[in-house]
């Protein structure tokens, strides 16, 4: 009845787009190997192998872990975006964001923390401990801050 293996194409990826449409009000964690386009509400947290595009009729209630997200809607919880974060101008968040890239529109609310850049594994950075500096760099650092305050008038 069918022509060719449709089964191949119903695999999780990044490139398939699940859809949550406004209206639609979901209870739970969500997680995704393909990307996905909310304009509804989400009672929950989402986990996302691809990209999340948050519309502006979009909430989510819980946190974000993906690899790219856009968001015109509202977040009230903690975003970790591996690539990019893009906040366009109607976006606000309520919670801590963690991003290598972060893009910020002009009128987009943020209320929290922000930490940017590339990231080793979370487990090393919370072990790490702060490099002890030897006696000369010591020495220097405060050769280097009386040289300004002399320059002071």
């Amino acid at each position: 009845m069918f022509k060719g293996d449709k089964t191949k194409q119903l695999k999780d990826d990044p490139d398939r787009l699940n859809i949550l449409v406004e209206g639609t009000h979901m209870t739970g964690d969500l997680v995704t190997k393909s990307s996905i386009r909310v304009e509804g509400l989400i009672d929950g947290s989402i986990d996302c192998k691809g990209k999340i595009v948050l519309g502006e009729a979009g909430v989510v209630t819980g946190n974000i872990n993906t690899i790219e997200i856009e968001v015109y809607g509202t977040v009230e919880g903690n975003i970790h975006a591996e690539s990019l974060l893009t906040l366009r101008k109607s976006a606000v968040i309520k919670g801590d964001i963690k991003t290598s890239r972060l893009v910020i529109e002009d009128g987009a609310q943020i209320e929290g923390n922000i930490l940017t850049g590339d990231f080793p594994n979370d487990a090393l950075v919370q072990n790490a401990k702060p490099s002890k500096k030897n006696k000369k760099t010591e020495k220097s650092d405060k050769t280097a801050s009386k040289k300004q305050e002399d320059l002071v008038y």
